[in-house]
């Protein structure tokens, strides 16, 4: 096992996608009193299709206390199509029907593919209507119906299930007042018992996987691990999406800590089954500085649906809020982190080399969303996630991390400039090894303190052997908050 041969898979993207709306749960003071997330499971009645089910996972901002919208990611959760994933925009609408009783209604555009069940665009419209009843203050449990259709696969049909929602601000009883603890990167190395067999019935490989994850608070010592991760090696095209628990156990400014987790994963052949993945850990924390930790853990997972299991090695580097909140407070100091959210559409245009295929769209239409992390006033680190929407290219992703510059040019306009590298590939693109690069300059107008417009142009193209080269155009919108 090793990262010989590693290059980042746009699995990581789903990383920035999941982890961009994680953080702004945190967000201080006025956007976190407003948001809720939403978690269940629908059965799909769709019977040529490997897809049976899918898990859906919402983060939503209340914009009145009937109105929200927001992103969700979707992945495959009953039958045997692990790492189909399709994310996208979300927004609903609540309507009280009696004490404790309402009923919801959700749209969903968003796109994606996997499991080799997508063929053309990937692009998934859902529609959705769920009775909800209020077990307490901060909870509710659905019953919910939906239509959904998926370009490129024999999915059009009705769905049922059942789901969770669960209110995380502050101002209601009962709710979690969220606290960042700490966010960051891991790459992982990950090696199976050689009895254990990939979907092709071959020995599964070696995999190294990079992603991102996020630790929030829950008091006494523990907090809520949320991260995703997408293959480098051994399983182009793997990513999972993870949810558990962690136990700290401090040693001055470093600690040991135990993992539990349990979420979805699948693609790169590797037999997950229907999807769902466990996986339990134990490391050590060491600080670097006194903001930024690097961690090491042993872990095991298991795919109960699939022959998968296996250990592995990871190796991390996160940012401690939690220490570097306390060193403030006990210094009377205040000082919020600075984050910037961005989500929006961008156009690639296609030419001669852009495929590998005999695709002949002139354009493929993606859906982005992109966290910036402010570590000077103007200078930024960001990181991006594309997953397409239009365009016969369904599966194709893209995942990239840099740095950005921004200068305002007026008390309402900013312009930026942003370079990145990171990993394309899938959809009959050429990505030619997959690690690409990418430059572009950002203009935003500010409607408020908290909401911009951005129209962004630039070009993406390969590093490494004769790819494909784009000019893209991007529009969308841009909300700054703060941590603490």
């Amino acid at each position: 096992m090793s990262f010989r041969n590693f290059r980042p898979f746009p699995g990581c993207s789903t990383a920035i996608l999941v982890l961009s709306c994680l953080i702004l749960c945190n967000a201080h003071p006025t956007l976190a009193r407003t948001l809720t997330f939403e978690t269940g499971l629908e059965r799909l009645q769709s019977p040529n299709t490997t897809i049976k089910g899918l898990h859906r996972f919402y983060i939503g901002y209340q914009a009145t206390p009937h109105l929200s919208f927001g992103q969700s990611i979707y992945s495959a959760g009953i039958g045997n199509a692990g790492g189909a994933f399709f994310w996208g925009f979300e927004g609903g609408a609540r309507l009280p029907l009696s004490q404790g009783l309402s009923l919801s209604a959700s749209g969903f555009v968003g796109g994606g593919g996997g499991a080799l069940q997508v063929i053309g665009d990937g692009t998934m419209l859902r529609a959705g209507l769920a009775l909800e009843y209020q077990l307490a203050d901060a909870w509710a449990v659905q019953m919910s119906g939906a239509w959904l259709r998926i370009a490129g696969a024999p999915i059009d049909g009705p769905a049922f299930g059942f789901g969770l929602r669960r209110q995380i601000d502050a101002g209601t009883p009962g709710a979690w007042a969220t606290k960042l603890d700490a966010a960051g990167v891991f790459a992982t190395a990950q090696t199976s018992p050689s009895g254990v067999r990939d979907r092709n019935d071959r020995p599964q490989a070696d995999v190294v996987m990079v992603g991102a994850r996020a630790l929030f608070d829950l008091g006494a010592q523990t907090q809520l691990s949320l991260s995703a991760a997408g293959a480098g090696s051994g399983a182009e095209g793997y990513m999972q999406v993870m949810g558990g628990m962690r136990r700290d156990f401090a040693l001055g400014n470093a600690g040991l800590f135990i993992d539990g987790n349990a979420g979805f994963g699948g693609g790169g052949h590797i037999d997950t089954g229907a999807g769902p993945r466990f996986e339990a850990a134990a490391g050590l924390r060491l600080p670097v500085t006194r903001a930024v930790d690097a961690e090491l853990s042993l872990s095991g997972a298991i795919a109960p649906t699939g022959s998968f299991r296996g250990a592995a090695i990871s190796v991390g580097v996160m940012r401690n809020f939690a220490r570097t909140r306390q060193a403030r407070a006990e210094a009377g100091q205040e000082q919020a982190a600075r984050w910037a959210y961005s989500g929006g559409l961008t156009i690639q245009r296609t030419g001669p080399g852009y495929f590998v295929n005999n695709n002949t769209a002139r354009h493929v239409v993606m859906q982005e969303s992109a966290i910036d992390y402010f570590i000077g006033e103007s200078l930024y680190v960001s990181g991006i996630g594309q997953t397409t929407l239009h365009g016969g290219a369904a599966g194709y992703a893209v995942g990239l991390l840099g740095m950005g510059y921004q200068f305002d040019l007026s008390p309402r306009w900013t312009v930026g400039l942003e370079g990145r590298f990171g990993a394309a590939g899938g959809g009959g693109v050429n990505a030619a090894g997959g690690v690409v690069g990418s430059v572009r300059s950002v203009l935003d107008y500010r409607l408020t303190e908290n909401f911009a417009l951005s129209l962004g142009l630039g070009q993406l193209r390969t590093l490494r052997r004769s790819g494909m080269s784009t000019n893209f155009a991007t529009l969308g919108i841009k909300i700054p908050f703060t941590t603490r």
